[in-house]
């Protein structure tokens, strides 16, 4: 009796396990908020994805004198906030300050250094930013939308996201948020 009483226990063990890591796997798929910085988004299942026409999986996104980085997050509704850093260190970053009535756009220029440059360069490295798609689509037609450029040497690699945010944007935006964006507000 016992023993039949254990292989039951087995059973509903391993039936309510499999359930919850099927929950937690979807949820790990896309599916939940996301904080980037200061802003918390809704990343949502990716019901279309665009590959990039060209390959740029083995690129190493490094300091060159063609080096821009831009990053746009926001929605039609709201505007979007946009990041924009060249190769000589020079940063701009326009953005709609929400908290004051009427809303109103701001711009903050800035300078960043070589080693913050090549920080940049490493994080977009580490991340695989280089090997995402060139679009991701969640299956909503209203929300946050990101957009990613990065030109290095002679290549040019876009991600546009819609609603469904892959972590390799998601650890990129969080970056250039907390550690080029806030430092840089702070000081102005």
């Amino acid at each position: 009796m016992t023993a039949r009483l254990l292989k039951y226990a087995l059973i509903v063990v391993l039936v309510f396990g499999g359930f919850y890591l099927l929950m937690v796997s979807g949820m790990s798929s896309g599916s939940g908020e996301v904080e980037i910085g200061p802003h918390k988004v809704i990343s949502h299942r990716s019901d279309r994805v665009v590959n990039s026409a060209e390959d740029t999986k083995n690129m190493v996104v490094q300091p060159s004198p063609e080096f821009l980085i831009e990053y746009a997050i926001g929605d039609g509704q709201h505007g979007f906030d946009i990041l924009r850093i060249q190769a000589d260190g020079s940063g701009e970053y326009t953005y709609w300050e929400r908290e004051s009535e009427p809303t109103r756009q701001k711009q903050l220029t800035f300078e960043v250094s070589v080693a913050e440059l090549e920080e940049i360069c490493e994080q977009l490295n580490q991340s695989g930013f280089m090997a995402l798609a060139s679009e991701y689509h969640g299956d909503l037609l209203d929300g946050t939308q990101i957009a990613i450029t990065v030109v290095t040497g002679q290549v040019e690699k876009e991600v546009y996201c819609d609603n469904h945010f892959p972590v390799e944007v998601v650890a990129v935006a969080d970056y250039l948020e907390k550690q080029v964006i806030q430092p840089h507000r702070n000081r102005s």
